[in-house]
């Protein structure tokens, strides 16, 4: 008896001892695994010109004197919904993608001629991506925004950009994209044709062509930088006071302001971490435009704005700077050329500000001699990218 007391009393030890430990021991709590490809990412952007003077003959050339922009931009975009889909023997075929994307711009173009006007933009909208995990990728963006000169209650006023592309992705060294864009990136109201090639690895050196978003030449320098020699469009359409009388003509109150500029330099990505990175870039932006619409000539236009003043300005060098935080886990796409493709799709937005393939890993040297500490880093590369 006083053996089998003895059994009954270890065994309820056992049992017990196990349970407060499991209570007790966070290390063998198993770990969320992530929904989401996706992280949560915020940007930061800053960018900054050159003055320059307004030679054009005219009243408005002359009364604005001569121009520099400044301009800060705030973004983010979140996943919102993740589903994979699978075969029969649970082997994954596609996936879809639905994220929120916002930002806020903030465009100071300064004319000593006239007081200080300072413009901004917010946008608001949808990314959709469905990828077959084949070949094809489909993406859609609708962006509904609306632009203000601060200060101006009754300048306000909402527009709409949108994105439809297929991007087609050969193999991992080549892909190509075609759609359609309703864009305001040119300084006016246009619909454009999406064309794009890519030539080489997107964790590797490639050249793309992205028109009308871009053309560059990017090169990797190790695990932890990014080169990339690049040229792009940049500017809008914002809404403009008119309490400097600009436009004399049928006392519009407010008027659309419309800039683009090309700019042409190098850009150097840092990443210190798998949740933080920053980028500087400079240059010279070339082809600079800008552009006054009437509000009353244009109430009746659905097409390209027509302008009652616009002017080439003379080149200049830009200063362009970026911050960007990422938050979260997602799914590890190590060696998914297809998903890399997806994530290429979803690093720009409607201003055409590129936050950098954040989440593309990037490649690891071959290791000769195995230690504990790389296969870590090696594991680490698959699940926080």
């Amino acid at each position: 008896m006083q053996v089998h007391k003895y059994i009954v009393l270890a065994v309820s030890f056992v049992v017990v001892s196990s349970k407060l430990l499991a209570v007790k021991d966070d290390s063998l709590k198993v770990e969320k695994l992530p929904k989401h490809y996706f992280k949560t990412t915020f940007n930061l952007d800053f960018y900054s010109t050159g003055k320059r003077d307004l030679t054009q003959k005219s009243f408005v050339s002359e009364k604005l004197n001569n121009y520099q922009v400044n301009q800060f931009a705030f973004g983010f975009n979140t996943p919102l919904f993740t589903k994979d889909f699978y075969k029969k023997d649970s082997t994954q075929i596609s996936n879809f993608h639905l994220l929120l994307a916002g930002s806020y711009v903030s465009v100071t173009p300064r004319f000593e001629g006239i007081s200080t006007h300072h413009l901004s933009k917010t946008t608001i909208g949808i990314r959709a991506i469905y990828n077959t995990g084949k070949r094809s990728i489909f993406y859609a963006e609708f962006a509904p925004f609306r632009t203000k000169d601060n200060g101006y209650r009754y300048t306000r006023q909402s527009r709409f950009a949108t994105t439809l592309l297929y991007n087609c992705a050969v193999n991992k060294y080549f892909s190509f994209r075609l759609g359609y864009t309703r864009s305001f990136v040119l300084g006016n109201r246009y619909h454009l044709p999406y064309i794009g090639l890519r030539v080489g690895k997107l964790d590797g050196v490639n050249f793309s062509v992205q028109f009308p978003r871009s053309i560059s030449f990017n090169v990797p320098i190790g695990r932890y930088v990014k080169t990339s020699l690049y040229t792009k469009p940049q500017g809008g359409v914002y809404t403009f006071a008119n309490t400097d009388t600009i436009y004399y003509l049928n006392n519009d109150k407010k008027l659309n302001f419309g800039r683009y500029e090309f700019l042409s330099g190098l850009r150097v990505d840092i990443f210190p971490s798998n949740y933080f990175n920053f980028y500087l870039s400079g240059g010279v932006t070339t082809q600079n435009y800008i552009g006054f619409y009437s509000e009353t000539f244009n109430k009746k236009n659905s097409g390209v704005y027509n302008s009652f003043y616009k002017e080439r300005i003379a080149n200049s060098v830009y200063l362009n700077f970026g911050l960007v935080f990422k938050f979260g886990k997602a799914k590890s796409i190590y060696n998914n050329y297809n998903m890399y493709d997806v994530q290429d799709l979803n690093n720009k937005d409607v201003d055409n500000i590129n936050k950098g393939n954040t989440q593309i890993p990037a490649k690891n040297k071959t290791i000769k001699n195995v230690k504990p500490n790389e296969v870590l880093d090696l594991i680490e590369d698959g699940d926080l990218f």
